[in-house]
């Protein structure tokens, strides 16, 4: 990694924490340089504006999906392998990233800049078809039933997924997990969420 993209890469991980933390609308250029410890000048030299650095941390975090399914395609023999290896690979990806994913909650629920919306849609369009595909495979091979609803398959579980991660505090209290330590209980609940997940999507597909 060079010192350039090292430097865009620090500034994007603390514009995204920002971001999740305060909004989009409400974290200005400043905030961003003052926890980077870098001069505005800099982020404005990386990325232009505001809108043009959330693009960069959206294309930042998402570059190595297409690789992600190509792998899935190719060590999976059967479209349910698949979709578990992806719902695996999620579920990890927003437990590691949860500031990401809660600024794509922010953007979904507010009236973020059109432009800004267009790319964020682009993203989540490639994944639907991506996932679309697979489950018309499946159900041609008649691994699934034929009649899936993809978008609202694609949101319960996301959805889902989500809800677990951003409010884990309510988990260690009905499990009774209040004194268990970080690590340990990010593993356990990581563990639940993919085998409940993996029930749910059986159940959606049959």
């Amino acid at each position: 990694m060079t010192e350039q993209n090292a430097k865009k890469i620090h500034l994007m991980e603390c514009a995204e924490k920002l971001f999740a933390e305060n909004g989009y609308a409400e974290t200005s250029i400043r905030e961003i340089a003052r926890l980077a410890s870098v001069n505005s000048a800099m982020i404005s030299y990386y990325f232009g504006s505001k809108e043009k650095l959330v693009i960069a941390i959206l294309d930042y975090r998402t570059a190595n999906l297409d690789e992600v399914m190509r792998t899935t395609q190719t060590e999976h023999s059967s479209s349910m392998e698949r979709i578990s290896a992806i719902l695996e690979f999620y579920i990890d990806k927003v437990f590691e990233q949860r500031y990401f994913y809660k600024l794509l909650f922010q953007l979904q629920s507010s009236e973020a800049q059109a432009t800004l919306m267009e790319h964020f849609n682009t993203l989540r369009n490639r994944n639907h078809y991506l996932l679309k595909s697979i489950f018309e495979a499946g159900s041609a091979a008649g691994e699934f039933a034929p009649d899936i609803d993809v978008a609202m398959v694609a949101s319960t579980l996301t959805g889902t997924i989500n809800y677990i991660v951003f409010n884990q505090g309510y988990y260690r209290e009905v499990s009774d997990l209040r004194k268990m330590p970080e690590k340990k209980f990010t593993e356990v609940l990581k563990a639940r969420a993919k085998k409940h997940l993996q029930k749910l999507i059986a159940a959606m597909t049959s």
